[in-house]
């Protein structure tokens, strides 16, 4: 991973992405459910206590089914955050521009969780009542260790924090600007784990399924919101947002758009692969004009290296040199300059040629 281990960006440059993005920091406290193994719990009868009460020293004092909703709602509120945002110090760093829209998503799911933990804190006693009934060998073991109610309700919590990040100035060790170098890195790995099952929507396949596109969708969002803290991360989200606008509103992808998002699933599948085309794009952009370097590459350009008169007259993506052969022009004879031409052959198609590899970065 040579091209991508030097981060595009100076320390003053990555420093001042602090001013451009917020910390989110979870603090969600969910009850256990579960009470410390004591030596009497294993001497209330000759028959081992089962596994779904007892495990790695505690026992569990209320059906943990009844307390998964509480985690559904922090996994759902990591996935909001995630869909736009890179993990961070423990928290997530947000862009400034969407802060504001996460802030609301993420005190909507703290008012839900809040409100489904005031349900069971009113129905407490008849869940607890419940588990003994289901074992009730071990029903005073359960009931020995049963905090009250308003114990319970202490440990419950649903709150997101929305910080500034800054260094101390008291300190003199600062290695802030060396924790966000590796922001970039991160964000490579997270899409690399969103877009994990991708394949299976191509091997085997004659056609991409527009389900299948809800991932990449996703990944194009991820990418784009994030785009301004790695330069590496732009030419993968050009081509992505490339590809996704020439797809067709309805029906299977096939063909030559099946192939292209076969080539993107393995460069999207892959951190280490995303950050050298980036890295590599990024190198050969600053040795060869933009124009030039699209037409040379074979990649997926970016937008500002495709003039926009051409985009309007060809209405051709450089992905399509992937895929298809030039066509060879028959040269003009004298008599085409006659005032009435006749009608003209037509021109001769290049033989067929295979699918020459795709040029990214790996």
């Amino acid at each position: 991973m040579t091209e991508s281990t030097t981060h595009p960006l100076t320390p003053p440059d990555v420093l001042r992405l602090t001013e451009q993005m917020t910390l989110f920091r979870i603090d969600f406290r969910i009850w256990s459910g579960r009470k410390q193994l004591r030596a009497e719990d294993l001497h209330l009868g000759d028959e081992r206590p089962p596994v779904d009460l007892v495990s790695l020293g505690s026992k569990k004092v209320c059906n943990p089914e009844a307390l998964r909703v509480f985690h559904r709602h922090k996994q759902q509120l990591e996935r909001e955050l995630l869909a736009v945002g890179t993990r961070f110090l423990g928290g997530y760093l947000i862009p400034d521009r969407r802060a504001a829209e996460l802030q609301q998503q993420a005190a909507r799911i703290s008012a839900e969780a809040q409100a489904d933990a005031e349900r069971f804190l009113s129905d407490y006693d008849q869940h607890i009542d419940t588990w003994c009934a289901a074992y009730p060998d071990w029903s005073s073991a359960i009931r020995n260790a049963v905090d009250p109610v308003d114990q319970v309700r202490r440990q419950f919590r649903f709150r997101v924090q929305a910080l500034r990040i800054e260094s101390s100035p008291v300190v003199g060790a600062d290695t802030l600007a060396d924790d966000l170098q590796e922001v970039g890195t991160t964000i490579f790995t997270e899409v690399e784990q969103l877009a994990r099952g991708l394949e299976r929507a191509f091997v085997g396949q004659a056609s991409l399924s527009r389900r299948a596109l809800g991932t990449f969708r996703r990944v194009h969002e991820k990418l784009d919101a994030l785009s301004f803290v790695d330069r590496r991360i732009d030419p993968v989200v050009q081509a992505l947002g490339q590809w996704l606008a020439r797809l067709p509103l309805t029906g299977p992808i096939e063909g030559q758009r099946f192939l292209e998002g076969w080539a993107l699933m393995r460069l999207v599948s892959d951190a280490e692969t995303m950050a050298r085309h980036g890295a590599g794009l990024l190198a050969l952009e600053a040795l060869m004009p933009a124009d030039t370097l699209a037409q040379t590459q074979g990649l997926p350009a970016v937008a500002s290296a495709v003039p926009a008169e051409a985009a309007a007259t060809n209405g051709a993506n450089d992905f399509d040199a992937l895929f298809e052969a030039p066509a060879v022009n028959t040269p003009a004879s004298a008599s085409d300059s006659a005032s009435t031409p006749a009608p003209a052959a037509p021109t001769p198609a290049a033989p067929s040629e295979p699918v020459p590899n795709q040029d990214f970065w790996f």
